[in-house]
């Protein structure tokens, strides 16, 4: 199925490589300059009650321009103007992917379901009872609405398409528009969101979609004329501050007001809950293992500077980009080396990176080097248990390989040695303290995470190879602004004091090792 034409405009972007391109004056709260906000047609009734208790609160005003969620996009995008924008899915993303948001929170979820005339005197209780001979349906129109691209996915899983579609007799361009011809008698049914129903619940009943027929997360989705995936089966609505806005620290003030009032939408207005969390800022970053310790704090520290939620998972970098190759999604990729971001930004997945740190190979041994291990050439000694990473899953692994050929250090004797392989640097550590092999190389930054219980043999630096670390901003972002505005806090003063005190190398030596 496709998005309609306004959900797939060519971007002509406000950011330039630098950054943001234009001055952003600011205004404080209860300004004279009121916020514009666009909103959705479904979202009206909720934000003007909110923007109303706003303005009541702290003397700001909101104008609320509202109009079909993909005309406003439209509108966004060709003028340039306006402070938020609330929308329902797919339109939130798509304004991330093309940089016109700054940040974008989930603040309630739509949910469509069967209206009929109060008291349902036509007893229609299944989607499978919209296919009975005799009655009269509206429903929105596929290239104008969501709930259209939507419903020929429901009447397919009932296994009714044809005999339902034989039935409607009213095509409208929003759901309010098919609710009210119900209201009025007109049509006997209609299929609009939760919170249209709700609007209208003294005229109309509401009449679940029987669960086997709803959209399945993962497996129905709609595809735009970029080929763009979009889900169907839980329709977010969310807030975005707009890249655009002249006064960006009162517009995050609304928003901030906004998300910590999501129960209006579901208690006043009929809309269904969002899923924990959702209303704030969430970042999503995939991240190599050997890169944890410090990247839980600096995550922490950015959140408390944002109140964005920065949320990482932590595996080999090898496995992380199969991943992301296989399943493109997410906001950061921040690998044990700039070969890996180098290799997904081949077909243009990475769109900037940020340098961070290196991180130098170390020899780690058990607590008073009982095997007198020395030199990488110890580690070929018959009899030594050696732990060396899975060159396919992680930058260590790889990176061993190579530190060994350049020190000619015959591979068969490594091999032989090897008696642990684990996908991440982080197990070789622990392998080391618990006494389950001899040795290891690892970063050093692990190296110091271990130093109650393992000692360092250093590697000449002309047998050494450094990695160097980057945080790589993901082209399939969904909060692109965000994405980079954490990367450039790892890379400056305050993320790279943090790489510093977990052990990192925060700066190029005088002379690097190659």
């Amino acid at each position: 199925m496709r998005l309609p034409p306004g959900a797939a405009l060519v971007a002509v972007g406000c950011l330039s490589a630098a950054g943001v391109i234009g001055c952003k004056k600011d205004t404080p709260p209860g300004s004279a300059t009121p916020l514009h906000c666009y909103v959705g047609g479904t979202m009206r009734p909720v934000m003007e009650k909110l923007a109303a208790d706003y303005e009541k609160q702290t003397g700001q005003k909101v104008v609320i321009d509202s109009a079909g969620s993909g005309e406003l996009l439209i509108r966004i995008d060709t003028q340039r103007k306006g402070d938020l924008y609330v929308c329902h899915d797919p339109f939130g993303r798509v304004l991330m992917e093309k940089g016109l948001g700054t940040q974008i929170r989930t603040v309630a979820v739509v949910t469509p379901t069967i209206v009929v005339a109060k008291g349902n005197p036509k007893r229609i209780q299944s989607v499978k009872d919209l296919a009975r001979g005799g009655l009269k349906l509206a429903m929105t129109h596929p290239t104008n609405s969501t709930t259209g691209w939507i419903i020929p996915v429901i009447f397919r899983k009932a296994g009714a398409q044809k005999a339902i579609e034989a039935n409607i007799v009213k095509r409208t361009r929003g759901g309010g528009a098919a609710a009210n011809l119900v209201a009025i008698g007109d049509v006997d049914a209609a299929i609009v969101w939760n919170a249209v129903a709700y609007l209208r619940r003294d005229k109309l009943d509401a009449v679940p979609i029987d669960e086997p027929f709803r959209p399945i997360p993962g497996v129905d989705a709609i595809t735009s004329p970029t080929e763009k995936v979009y889900e169907i089966a839980t329709v977010k609505v969310t807030l975005a501050t707009l890249d655009c806005s002249k006064q960006p620290e009162a517009a995050n003030r609304f928003a901030d007001f906004v998300a910590a009032n999501t129960n209006v939408f579901t208690e006043q207005f009929g809309f269904t809950a969002p899923p924990p969390g959702a209303a704030k800022a969430t970042l999503h970053v995939h991240c190599g293992a050997g890169l944890r310790p410090a990247m839980e704090q600096a995550a922490r520290a950015f959140e408390q500077n944002t109140g964005a939620t920065v949320q990482a998972s932590y595996q080999g970098s090898g496995v992380l980009i199969s991943t992301l190759k296989l399943k493109p999604e997410g906001d950061l990729y921040i690998p044990g080396d700039v070969w890996y971001l180098d290799q997904l930004a081949a077909d243009g997945s990475v769109v900037a990176r940020k340098p961070i740190a290196l991180l130098e190979p170390v020899i780690i041994v058990a607590k008073g080097n009982p095997k007198a291990i020395q030199s990488l050439a110890d580690l070929a000694r018959p009899g030594i248990r050696l732990g060396v990473g899975n060159p396919k899953a992680c930058q260590i692994g790889r990176l061993t390989g190579q530190i060994f050929a350049k020190s000619r250090i015959d591979p068969a004797a490594v091999q032989k040695n090897t008696v642990y392989s684990p996908g991440t640097v982080n197990e070789l550590g622990l392998k080391v303290q618990l006494g389950g092999i001899d040795a290891a190389i690892v970063w050093d930054a692990v190296a110091a995470a271990f130093a109650k219980d393992v000692d360092v043999v250093k590697i000449p630096p002309a047998d050494n190879i450094v990695s160097r670390v980057a945080a790589g901003v993901l082209k399939y972002s969904t909060n692109r602004p965000l994405a980079e505005r954490f990367a450039t806090f790892l890379a400056a003063a305050e993320g790279r004091a943090i790489f510093e005190k977990h052990g990192y190398t925060v700066q190029e030596p005088a002379t690097a090792p190659n």
